[in-house]
């Protein structure tokens, strides 16, 4: 009788046991803040590397923005233009099929062919496998950033065997990651993913994650509420300390993008004076914007890149607000007070449209702020929210804009500097142009000296510090939002929005 009841206590045990470790096996439950059109990396690198963890790079990047082995575990530059990658032994992708030289170069190929970005990023001429375990890749000039460009999320390698639609979109990639892709409903913007056991590194300890796109700020906050995501990011800041008051846990963290405020055009307009935009910066009271209207997430910025930045110049100091001095420069520009107190000059008023777009939620609030900084001045700015693609449709010379953007796609200053401050760069659509900032950019791509590069870019960072062709009015903040029972989950600064973290465990 007594073997009897220990024995039924010993199951009952074991089903409590069991039921536990089920529980503990529930997948976690993501709130994606874009809509998901596709799982292709080529087209959505971040999704699928930084969030999902199903595919990897060749070179990984550290949280002070320093590069580390990811596939690729040593690399040399054998010239100036020709660089040799080792890959990592013992690596295998998620159909099982071994990590080779080959397998990288038919993945980056097929990647240059699709992806724009990925090209002008990587500047990749040419690739070879020169052995199973060694890939050659040549540039096609000399580009001593190339390992940090690697880092960028879309230049992930997949396996070959990859499942395609008809366009030759990657459907399914298959990746080497710590997780791999198991459903993927395009119509209900969800996908799924769960723990690969063949991975070559520590192994995860969430066995599955769920991910549901989930654009509106608000919506993800109420899912939060009733219970149906277990994490979210960018949810509204007003939203921040109620969450917390419900138990939530709830950070708020600094990543690489910047709020930017840049002119239409820096010719034949007033901004074309550096009087007139150092005014503006003047009157802008960065630190009331960052601690009031973002509640804290982000933090007051002028330079190019925010100190925790490995290359960062941190002798550039955020302006503390001067009005009387603003005045004073747009008085010595020409600018007077007219109807109104609005600043004149030859009769014209010194004002503009403001131009932002919804989908990051602090660049309305800022805009708003900066609307009631400028008006200050005399200053009038009227503002305008479209989407992120109308604004470079509608805007005119004489226009500003206000966007989020990203200073380090790949860890480097050579990304951000060059794009935004060279007299070409990519998205210098004000045209500035200054001869020193592109001599030095000139010399970073030509010198073997590592100091010589450093001292170039911080020199370029001093100047466009000083000359403002763009206002930096804050460092990128996002707020991180999980449920109670969430533990081992460290943010990661090199994130673009959010970046999981394999180590954290759900409890349910």
């Amino acid at each position: 009788m007594l073997r009897a009841h220990l024995r039924t206590l010993a199951l009952a045990a074991t089903l409590l046991a069991a039921s536990f470790a089920a529980a503990q096996e529930k997948p976690l439950r993501v709130a994606e803040i874009w809509e998901i059109p596709t799982l292709d990396p080529s087209q959505d690198g971040t999704l699928m590397k930084e969030k999902a963890m199903v595919t990897e790079t060749l070179v990984t990047s550290t949280p002070d923005f320093t590069l580390g082995p990811g596939l690729a575990l040593s690399w040399t530059r054998e010239s100036d233009t020709v660089w040799l990658f080792k890959l990592r032994p013992g690596v295998s992708f998620h159909d099982g099929s071994p990590l080779t030289a080959g397998a990288v170069v038919a993945s980056l190929s097929d990647t240059l062919k699709r992806s724009g970005s990925v090209r002008s990023y990587t500047k990749i001429a040419d690739l070879e496998a020169r052995d199973a375990g060694t890939v050659a890749i040549t540039t096609s000039k000399p580009f001593p950033a190339l390992p940090a460009a690697l880092v960028y999320s879309s230049a992930a390698i997949v396996s070959p065997t990859s499942p395609r639609s008809d366009d030759g979109a990657i459907e399914r990639p298959i990746g080497t990651g710590p997780f791999r892709i198991t459903a993927w409903q395009p119509a209900a913007q969800s996908f799924a993913v769960e723990r690969f056991d063949g991975y070559w590194g520590e192994k995860p300890s969430i066995p599955a994650i769920n991910f549901r796109g989930i654009p509106d700020p608000t919506t993800r906050s109420l899912e939060l509420q009733k219970g149906s995501v277990d994490f979210a990011s960018e949810v509204p800041y007003g939203d921040l300390d109620l969450l917390a008051r419900k138990g939530f846990t709830v950070s708020r963290n600094v990543t690489a993008r910047n709020y930017v405020l840049s002119f239409g055009s820096l010719k034949d307009t007033p901004f074309a004076d550096l009087r007139v935009r150092k005014a503006l910066s003047l009157a802008i009271d960065r630190e009331e914007i960052a601690q009031y209207v973002l509640f804290g997430m982000g933090r007051a910025g002028i330079g190019a890149f925010p100190d925790n930045m490995a290359f960062a110049d941190r002798s550039i100091a955020v302006p503390k607000p001067d009005l009387a001095g603003a005045r004073r420069l747009l008085t010595d520009a020409g600018y007077a007070p007219g109807p109104g107190g609005v600043m004149t000059k030859d009769g014209k008023p010194l004002g503009f449209t403001l131009y932002t777009y919804a989908q990051r939620p602090g660049l309305v609030p800022i805009a708003g702020a900066l609307q009631n900084q400028l008006r200050k001045l005399g200053v009038p700015v009227e503002i305008k929210v479209t989407t992120f693609s109308a604004i470079a449709r509608e805007m005119k010379p004489g226009d500003a804009r206000l966007a989020a953007l990203a200073t380090a796609m790949y860890p480097h200053p050579d990304f951000y500097l060059r794009q935004t401050y060279h007299s070409r760069g990519a998205i210098n659509s004000w045209g500035y142009a200054n001869a020193q900032v592109d001599h030095d950019l000139a010399t970073v791509l030509s010198t073997h000296d590592e100091a010589e590069r450093t001292a170039a870019y911080k020199r370029v960072q001093r100047i466009v510090a000083e000359e403002e062709p763009c206002l930096t009015i804050a460092h990128y903040g996002v707020n991180v939002v999980m449920k109670p029972g969430i533990t081992n989950y460290t943010f990661n600064p090199i994130a673009h929005d959010y970046m999981l973290d394999p180590r954290m465990k759900v409890a349910h």
